[in-house]
């Protein structure tokens, strides 16, 4: 019953972050970042296969729920925020983003103000307090990432350092996170909600005497982003494998700080790991996308289908991923132009063999066809007018894109 009635002032102090000035700014953000994938991907293939408006309205949606599953693990630790050091970790989060996109992760900043505080003495922050919550929002964004960070992936052409072009995906995504953190106060809050924690209960809150404090739920709005590349493999299967790491991950981060609390060595390794194993993960996932062989590559002869659109008659037909179309009604096929010039001519049935990536060839029928003057197909092309290029998707930071114009200037 008492955990109950826990959750329930979750959901409710949650529910009420609607209202939050706020919390409309963060949903305004993800929009304006929205709204650039969705150019993006209108460059790409023509059109958008989710509309703006639901891609931001899904994402506010699994933001709150995941919201509400990070505030019952933070109120059952007992975590508070109290002398945790935010103050200090969200300028260096933002000074680490200008250097490189990816630091802008709470790790690196996280970690980096907790070694100064355990080496210098300042700033004081509560070390196992804020590396618990650095891994409680990592834990929030692997449960967001593996059900919805390859959802609306953008195809994206990329010339290799071998100078090949592949295709692949780019993903893209943001979450608005509101979630109640603890505060600690003496006084007495008339007309407050009060909830008669177990004996066992805090785990990893103050250590002074509990008698004459008092806990309270604060309020707090974020935002959680997911950036990746699937080179080698489908997003669903990128996206769910980088979830699984940065769960188990998270799990370990989240062990050490309550370790922390108690033995005062492992303040130092959960300020270490966090900053460090994060780094470890990333290039991991580097290092496998540039050293296996990616998944759609341009073809000497026929067109190899990255992406096929919704409700098109490539859908319908049955065309997938990674086939390779090699003929239209007997007509060797091996630019999108010989198949514009197909569809001018308004044939009544298509008869399409492609080359599946197991080695088997098919025969596709599309009957009824008349009229049809667009296909549905992204292919991979030997040269394509958008590309990207990999090394500056990984190594991409707003000092490093100064240092390079200022010495192309020079």
């Amino acid at each position: 019953m008492v955990y109950l009635k826990l959750i329930w002032l979750i959901v409710k102090s949650i529910a009420l972050m609607i209202l939050n000035p706020l919390m409309w700014l963060v949903v305004a953000f993800i929009f304006f970042q929205y709204k650039k994938n969705i150019e993006i991907e209108r460059q790409m293939v023509g059109r958008e296969q989710t509309s703006l408006k639901d891609q931001v309205l899904d994402s506010t949606i699994y933001g709150f729920l995941t919201g509400i599953l990070g505030s019952i693990i933070i109120v059952l630790l007992g975590i508070t925020i109290d002398n945790i050091g935010i103050e200090y970790v969200f300028p260096l989060a933002i000074l680490l983003m200008i250097i490189n996109p990816r630091y802008i992760c709470f790790s690196y900043a996280g970690g980096i103000v907790s070694i100064i505080s355990l080496i210098t003495g300042f700033p004081n922050v509560n070390v196992a307090g804020l590396m618990a919550i650095v891994g409680i929002l990592h834990l929030m964004e692997s449960i967001l990432i593996y059900i919805d960070g390859s959802v609306n992936s953008i195809p994206i052409f990329v010339r290799l350092r071998n100078g090949k072009v592949a295709g692949g995906y780019t993903m893209q995504k943001f979450w608005p996170i509101p979630f109640v953190a603890l505060s600690t106060t003496t006084a007495i809050l008339g007309g407050a909600s009060s909830v008669n924690m177990p004996d066992w209960w805090p785990l990893l809150g103050p250590s002074s005497n509990l008698k004459n404090i008092v806990f309270i739920m604060m309020p707090v709005i974020a935002a959680l982003g997911y950036g990746d590349i699937a080179l080698t493999e489908m997003p669903q299967k990128r996206a769910q494998k980088s979830s699984k790491r940065l769960f188990a991950f998270s799990l370990i981060l989240i062990t050490f700080s309550l370790l922390g609390s108690k033995i005062y060595i492992f303040k130092w390794v959960a300020a270490i790991f966090g900053p460090l194993a994060h780094e470890v993960l990333i290039i991991i996932g580097q290092k496998e996308e540039r050293n296996r062989k990616p998944l759609f590559e341009s073809q000497d002869n026929g067109l190899m289908i990255l992406s096929v659109m919704k409700n098109s008659p490539a859908e319908h037909i049955g065309l997938k991923p990674g086939d390779i179309i090699l003929k239209i009604n007997d007509i060797p096929i091996d630019s999108e132009e010989d198949i514009k010039r197909l569809l001018y001519n308004n044939p009544t049935i298509l008869f399409i063999i492609v080359k599946e990536p197991d080695g088997n060839y098919v025969k596709y029928e599309y009957r009824n066809c008349k009229g049809v003057n667009w296909l549905g197909v992204l292919v991979v092309p030997r040269y394509p007018e958008n590309i990207y290029r990999i090394d500056e998707m990984e190594n991409g930071g707003l000092l490093k894109s100064l240092i390079r114009k200022f010495r192309k200037k020079n």
